[in-house]
């Protein structure tokens, strides 16, 4: 228990921090909200003009896509990119490595703190796609599981990718264009915004190869009983992409301790 409480310390951290912003908080539940029954009004009118489904889904799962996809982003999506980015360039990163905890683990705990303070977020987006009638319950207990087991899944490699991407600032104190960049690279090819099964079969192929699609797409897919390659191969390929994931951060963070430089107080 003594050698969890420093952990636990750090999720206070990220659970408290959002929340100092209230009203920041409350209007990005609010702008969830905004967002579902946008997509919403715009599958409808897509699908408006189709009598049958398209690539295999009808205008329901449509809706429910969005719905979901936007749920899960909107709590696991919410992690800091810039956190290692400010503390190394106010040299704040110097308390950081003399802590009795890890950098890696310091960061992940508080990333988890994080998504913790955005679990208000999945309430927001199923209330939201009940007003719209766009969202179907699981098919069966059986399903529901499967999808609890790929959130859970898609959770470590969200938080891993956020780690990943938080490391490039000790190559580069700048790392705001980047960061831009990689929300939108993250957003299309994670399927949040387009499911993957409407994108010509070389950008499913190119999506299919990067961890994006894994951190959200995999979860709605199992949800709505069209899990890429299978139940076991998607919930396998998550998985696999943890470790991968894992393995990176930790041989980039042992180049990046070697390239430390404490600046400002």
């Amino acid at each position: 228990m003594n050698a969890l409480r420093p952990v636990l310390s750090q999720v206070r951290i990220g659970l408290l921090t959002p929340w100092a912003y209230r009203a920041s908080m409350l209007l990005s539940f609010l702008v969830l909200a905004i967002q579902i029954a946008l997509y919403s009004v715009v599958w409808r009118a897509i699908y408006s003009g189709h009598d049958g489904p398209v690539a295999g889904a009808d205008v329901q799962t449509a809706v429910g896509y969005a719905v979901l996809g936007l749920t899960i982003a909107g709590v696991l999506d919410t992690s800091p990119f810039w956190s290692i980015e400010s503390r190394v360039r106010d040299g704040m990163i110097g308390v950081d490595l003399t802590r009795p905890i890890g950098l890696l683990t310091q960061n992940l705990a508080v990333q988890v703190g994080y998504v913790l303070a955005a679990l208000p977020a999945a309430g927001v987006g199923l209330a939201t796609g009940f007003v719209v009638g766009g969202l179907a319950p699981p098919q069966s207990t059986g399903a529901a599981v499967s999808f609890a087991v790929s959130v859970l899944l898609a959770f470590g490699v969200s938080q891993l990718i956020t780690l990943l991407m938080a490391l490039t600032s000790f190559w580069t104190l700048e790392v705001g264009g980047l960061n831009m960049a990689f929300f939108v690279v993250r957003s299309f090819m994670s399927g949040t915004v387009l499911p993957l099964w409407f994108m010509p079969g070389w950008l499913q192929t190119i999506a299919g190869v990067l961890p994006f699609q894994a951190a959200t797409y995999t979860p709605l897919a199992v949800y709505f009983g069209r899990p890429p390659g299978g139940l076991a191969v998607a919930l396998g390929v998550q998985a696999v992409w943890i470790v991968v994931l894992g393995g990176l951060c930790a041989w980039l963070w042992s180049r990046a301790r070697h390239r430390v430089v404490v600046q400002g107080g």
